[in-house]
């Protein structure tokens, strides 16, 4: 039996030269191709396995080259890679064919086992000659924002169980964007059609909540002049998201197993059984398999809940996404103030970077918020963060040990490098031996670059080799978020002050 052939298509030769060097001692055999146009003269000529493809590549891109591939008729597994990952191109590739979708930097032993899977599936469907279901709908994505390996992972999660009728439970700390994700679930479902309705279980006391969860008929209780219907009568064919569902008590635990289970329900004070069609995703800052040992929270309730459980990463778990996350909250209220807030200066977003985020991405949100409305001047400074942001220690552990980390050291060679050849891109990324996107990339992810579309760093990124030096650094939140797929200047001189 032939080893399994692999396409790796990447204008990044280090993305290349690293997969065939972990796929070939897996036994496959590796082809590669620099760009979109290469990749389909390779597959030409011989028919691979499996296609490997980076998603933003000049002239033809990762998803035009699926939509080609299958076009004419080639059904092999195509996984899309990227390392600007975001929840719109997770579901785009997903819904256009894609098997799977993976974000760099590469986590080895992830795709060792998504490559053995997605070869796996293209024999059985060849055996079976039954082709793989694809995902169709679109999920909205707009304030879903991050690329981190955590976050990607929640984005394909999202775009699999939307497709699905299962009930959801989304367990995370306060403040991670539960409800944006049950929003997104609802918005690429069949019935994205029908109403999302919210309720919050802990906000409200149990006989006001029993009354808004499931209705009230006439003279129910003091107070009741007529008949109201309850959200899970409004979302009927919809979706019903219940925050804080460990909040519930006992006696609303178990009506709303019998909704999940019978899908039917009786209004406070009625007597007939009402039918309903709503699908439930559920959601707890607190772990509810514990509450369940405790004694606190139904068993029953929770096996029907916990169809699907998906994990919302805290922010100091995905650190990496906070400039991403600045860039778009400054965007959203510095675009709806009167005064026009253009960007952050490198201080501000290194002092954001070190704070540990207790409350989440909500009070990242409300950190932006409040800065752009006390800074006087258009580019945000670390004076119009929250004090205790201000106050975020510097790597307290690497520095009281007499260390710094990788990141760190990383930062500083480059930084030389660049500053050795007078911010020459290609030379510098040609002495550190990486491509001129990977050098670049790695400036934006140390919150160095000015923009996401832009070519060019700023020169005065060479002042943050010395914590004691002022920089001018900007971020500049009208950019899309979005990598660059055009060639990259050679030049990184020339930048105008802003």
């Amino acid at each position: 039996m032939r080893n399994p052939n692999i396409l790796i298509v990447d204008d990044d030769a280090d993305t290349q030269a690293q997969l065939r060097g972990v796929l070939s001692k897996e036994g496959y055999t590796i082809d590669t191709a620099d760009t979109g146009r290469a990749a389909l003269g390779r597959v030409t000529r011989q028919i691979p396995d499996l296609v490997m493809s980076d998603l933003n590549m000049p002239e033809l891109d990762g998803l035009s080259l699926l939509g080609e591939l299958r076009s004419r008729g080639y059904e092999m597994p195509i996984i899309l890679m990227t390392a600007c990952g975001s929840l719109k191109t997770a579901v785009d590739g997903i819904r256009a064919g894609a098997f799977d979708y993976i974000s760099k930097p590469f986590v080895l032993n992830d795709v060792r086992l998504i490559v053995r899977r997605a070869l796996q599936l293209s024999q059985l469907s060849r055996e079976k000659g039954q082709p793989e279901e694809q995902f169709r709908n679109p999920i909205r994505s707009e304030t879903l924002v991050g690329s981190s390996p955590a976050v990607v992972s929640v984005y394909k999660s999202i775009a699999r169980v939307a497709q699905t009728e299962s009930t959801v439970l989304l367990e995370g700390e306060s403040g991670t964007g539960k409800e944006l994700i049950a929003r997104a679930i609802h918005a690429n479902s069949a019935r994205h059609a029908a109403p999302f309705v919210t309720i919050d279980g802990g906000a409200l006391t149990e006989t006001l909540l029993e009354s808004e969860l499931f209705g009230h008929e006439r003279g129910a209780f003091t107070g009741a002049v007529g008949v109201k219907k309850g959200l899970l009568e409004k979302a009927h064919l919809g979706t019903c998201f219940l925050d804080e569902v460990a909040d519930l008590s006992p006696a609303l635990q178990g009506k709303l197993l019998r909704v999940i289970q019978e899908r039917e329900f009786r209004r406070v004070g009625g007597t007939t059984t009402m039918a309903v069609d709503v699908r439930i995703i559920a959601a707890s800052k607190r772990n509810l398999s514990s509450l369940v040992q405790a004694g606190s929270f139904r068993e029953d309730l929770y096996y029907r809940l916990n169809v699907v459980t998906l994990r919302i990463p805290p922010l100091r778990e995905r650190m990496e996404d906070i400039p991403l996350l600045a860039q778009y909250f400054v965007r959203v209220y510095g675009g709806s103030k009167r005064k026009r807030i253009t960007g952050i200066s490198a201080e501000a977003m290194s002092a954001l970077t070190r704070y540990s985020w207790p409350g989440n991405v909500r009070e990242l949100e409300h950190a932006i918020e409040q800065a752009v409305a006390l800074t006087p001047h258009p580019i945000i400074s670390p004076e119009d963060l929250p004090p205790v942001v201000q106050a975020a220690p510097e790597r307290a552990v690497a520095q009281a040990r007499g260390w710094v980390t990788l990141a760190e050291l990383e930062r500083t060679h480059i930084l030389r490098v660049l500053k050795h050849y007078h911010q020459d891109l290609g030379r510098s990324a040609a002495i550190l031996g990486i491509h001129r996107k990977t050098l670049l990339r790695k400036l934006k992810q140390f919150g160095l670059a000015d923009g996401p579309r832009t070519t060019y760093v700023h020169p005065d990124i060479l002042s943050a080799l010395s914590p004691t030096d002022s920089t001018s650094v900007l971020f500049n939140p009208q950019e899309s978020d979005q990598c660059p797929s055009q060639p990259i200047h050679r030049s990184l001189s020339g930048l105008p002050m802003q």
